[in-house]
């Protein structure tokens, strides 16, 4: 009895252990299930913090980036402004030259129609002058009044001196209108007088060649200084035109820049937290572009999703009318075509009667008014007659 009550209480023992053991193993796994489910909610609280922590420097760098670029596109248009009005200002100037300058040659040449004029008036003073003389003497004296020296064009000569000057290439260059006065001067010596010609009239003859050719020279000095002026004239014209293209490009540069700047500031970048799934987007190779992007909105979507879906269920409709107007179609050939096997069976047949030879018997049994009775009676004499040798 003892061992018995040893053993009972051992077993007592064990089970309460084993419970308790139960007990401790389920309040284990309820703890480890809660720290486990504690640490999943922080941990996915955590990525939370970090994505909206992504976010916000995304933000800022995105913020930066436009603030950068607006400056740099504000230092591009204070760039390309400066030089616009150093050009605008120049231009003005130019006009203002040109315009000087187009007023002196119009009074040069005013000056000049008067200079030629007097140049004419002299020439014909000339024939006045000599009116008392014969035609003979006057015609030898206007081929001398016409005649001028030719002077040959001297080349730069190297100074003889080279010492006297501390710059070996200075070269002396002579003045063309004092070589031809100097000229003229040996024309005006007596040397060149003719024969018939009297002293006071050789020097009334040069006294007036000389004041005709002093007339050539100033009407030359003058034509020299319009040819001049209308080569500078025309250099400022140039410089005008390449500055005015250059105010066109420096302008259209700067609308370019300005209509940039503009869209820049209008076209503003937008950071958005779209769930995965609505982003219909081709991904790139590295990143994802959506420059070609719309951003629509979801009730556009579900809209057209529903029509979509309108437009599928009435496609499917239509389709299924079309496979029942189909299957009647094969249903009625197949009627035809059983209709034609029966017509042909039947004209088998009509064939077959047609074709009968009939016999005695053939003609007592259709002439025969109980044929039915016949047939019946007959039928029951071939069974007795099947059945007689079972027996």
């Amino acid at each position: 009895k003892r061992e018995k009550h040893l053993l009972e209480e051992r077993e007592k023992y064990r089970k309460a252990l084993e419970a308790e053991l139960k007990k401790l193993q389920t309040a284990n796994s309820e703890g480890m299930s809660g720290f486990d489910e504690k640490l999943n909610k922080l941990f996915k609280l955590r990525i939370e913090y970090q994505k909206t922590v992504n976010q916000e420097e995304l933000k800022i760098v995105r913020i930066a980036r436009s603030i950068h670029q607006q400056e740099y596109l504000e230092e591009c248009d204070s760039n390309l402004s400066k030089p616009l009005e150093e050009f605008k200002q120049l231009k003005l100037k130019t006009q203002e030259e040109v315009a000087e300058i187009k007023r002196s040659i119009d009074k040069l040449r005013d000056e000049h129609e008067l200079i030629m004029q007097e140049d004419k008036g002299i020439e014909k003073q000339f024939k006045k002058d000599f009116a008392d003389l014969d035609a003979f003497t006057l015609e030898v004296l206007a081929k001398l009044y016409k005649r001028r020296p030719k002077l040959v064009k001297q080349k730069t000569q190297h100074n003889e001196a080279p010492s006297r000057s501390p710059n070996p290439f200075h070269v002396k260059i002579e003045d063309p209108d004092k070589l031809f006065l100097e000229a003229m001067a040996e024309l005006d010596s007596d040397i060149h007088k003719p024969e018939i010609l009297e002293d006071d009239i050789w020097e009334r003859f040069v006294e007036a060649r000389t004041i005709k050719v002093e007339s050539e020279l100033k009407v030359k000095h003058h034509s020299q200084k319009i040819q001049d002026l209308n080569s500078y004239l025309q250099r400022k014209v140039e410089e005008d035109e390449t500055m005015k293209n250059r105010i066109e490009k420096t302008f259209q540069y700067l609308n370019e820049l300005r209509d940039r700047k503009l869209k820049f500031l209008m076209n503003l970048e937008i950071q958005l937290l779209l769930k995965q799934g609505q982003v219909e987007v081709d991904p790139g190779v590295f990143s994802v572009h959506f420059d070609n992007a719309l951003l629509i909105h979801r009730s556009v979507i579900e809209d057209l999703n529903s029509q979509i879906v309108t437009l599928g269920e009435g496609k499917v409709s239509a389709m299924i009318d079309c496979k029942d107007y189909y299957k009647n179609i094969h249903l009625l050939e197949w009627e035809h075509e059983k209709m034609q096997m029966d017509a042909e069976d039947l004209n088998a047949k009509t064939r077959d009667v047609q074709t009968l030879r009939v016999t005695k018997e053939l003609q007592q049994f259709l002439f025969e008014e109980n044929n039915a009775q016949r047939m019946q009676k007959r039928k029951s004499t071939d069974c007795d007659s099947a059945l007689i040798p079972l027996l």
